[in-house]
C-alpha cells in the first residue's frame, strides 16, 4: 500500500434550502482524505488542522470511519471553519466561507524523515493559497516533495468568494503556476483552465498547459459533457455518463481526483503508460464522480459505494 497525502482544509458545509439548515462535513483536502480511504488500497493521510468546537468530534467521526491516519492531523484553539453552500436550480453549489482552524495548520511540527516516507502528496485545498500557517505550509511541502522526488497531484479549486478582485485572482494564478510546473498529475474544471491559462480556447489553453508541464497526465473535467485529457502531448476526450438522480455537485471534483489519485499510484502511471490505461483510470474516475452527485453533501455517497 502507498501512503497517500491530501493537505488542506476540513470544515462544515452548511446547507440552506427549501428544507432548512443542514451541516456535512467537508472541505477539498479532507473529502479527497475520506474517499481514497474508502477505496482502500492505499493508506490515506488528511494534513491539516481541526477546530476546538463542536464539530471537531463530528469530523473525528468520519476519520474513524473510513480509517483516515492521523499521524498529521492537528488541533486548533480557533473555532472549525465554515462554509455556507446555497444550491441552484441546477444543483450547482455556491460558497461564502467563514475562516477559522484551516489556516493554523503548521508543517514545521514534523521531522523531514516522517514526511519523506510519503508517496504522493495531493495539493487540493481551496484555502491553500490565502494567509496563515497553511499557506507556509502548502509552500514548504511541495519543496520538499520535489527535492524527495515524492508524487505531487495538484487541484486549484478555485473559490470566487475567496479571491473577489483582479488583483486577487492574478494572485492566485501566481501561486497556482509553480505547482502545475511541478505536478505529475493535474485536474482543472473547465472554467479553472480558462482562468489559470487566460486563454478562453480549451484545446490552445490546454496546449499552454503542456508547455508549462509536458509530463504531467492533465485532466479537465468538463461537467456532463466528458473529461479532456492529455497524455504525452496527446488531446484525448473520455465521455461521462449522465447521472439519472443529481442531487448536489458539491463533491464530484472531489470524487473524481480522490479515484483518479488512487488508480494512478495502483497502475504505477508513468511515461511509458498506454493512452487505453490513461482513458480506462479516467473512466473509472468519471463512473466514481457520478456516485458522488446522487446524494446531499462531499462525502455522503461513500457509505453507499457497495450499493451502487
Amino acid at each position: 500500500m502507498k501512503k497517500i497525502v491530501s493537505i488542506g482544509e476540513v470544515l462544515m458545509d452548511v446547507y440552506s434550502d427549501e428544507n432548512g439548515v443542514k451541516a456535512e462535513v467537508g472541505g477539498a483536502s479532507f473529502n479527497v482524505s475520506c474517499s481514497i480511504a474508502a477505496l482502500g488500497t492505499n493508506e490515506s493521510y488528511f494534513m491539516g488542522s481541526l477546530g476546538n468546537d463542536e464539530y471537531k468530534d463530528e469530523i473525528l467521526k468520519y476519520v474513524d470511519k473510513y480509517d483516515v491516519k492521523k499521524d498529521f492531523i492537528q488541533n486548533s484553539n480557533k473555532p472549525t471553519t465554515i462554509a455556507k453552500v446555497t444550491l441552484d436550480e441546477n444543483k450547482e453549489r455556491f460558497f461564502q466561507f467563514i475562516r477559522n482552524s484551516d489556516a493554523e495548520f503548521d508543517l514545521n511540527k514534523y521531522k523531514n524523515d516522517e514526511l519523506n516516507k510519503i508517496d504522493l502528496i495531493h495539493f487540493g485545498s481551496a484555502t491553500g493559497f490565502l494567509e496563515g500557517n497553511l499557506k507556509k505550509s502548502y509552500s514548504m511541502l511541495l519543496e520538499l516533495a520535489v527535492r524527495n522526488n515524492i508524487k505531487i497531484s495538484f487541484d486549484p479549486n478555485f473559490r470566487d468568494k475567496l479571491w473577489t478582485t483582479p488583483n486577487e485572482v492574478e494572485e492566485f494564478k501566481t501561486h497556482c503556476k509553480k505547482y502545475i510546473e511541478s505536478a505529475d498529475l493535474i485536474k482543472l474544471s473547465d472554467e479553472e483552465l480558462i482562468l489559470v491559462t487566460g486563454i478562453e480556447d480549451e484545446v490552445k489553453a490546454l496546449e499552454h498547459l503542456i508547455k508549462l508541464n509536458n509530463k504531467s497526465l492533465i485532466c479537465i473535467t468538463r461537467g456532463c459533457e466528458d473529461t479532456m485529457c492529455v497524455w504525452n502531448g496527446e488531446i484525448l476526450y473520455v465521455p461521462v455518463k449522465i447521472c439519472d438522480n443529481l442531487v448536489d455537485t458539491t463533491g464530484a471534483g472531489d470524487a473524481f481526483i480522490s479515484n483518479l489519485i488512487n488508480e494512478y499510484v495502483n497502475e504505477n502511471i508513468n511515461q511509458n503508460s498506454s493512452k487505453e490505461k490513461i482513458i480506462d483510470i479516467v473512466s473509472k474516475s468519471n463512473i466514481f464522480a457520478n456516485n458522488a452527485v446522487r446524494y446531499i453533501g462531499a462525502i455522503t455517497f461513500l457509505d453507499n459505494l457497495n450499493k451502487e
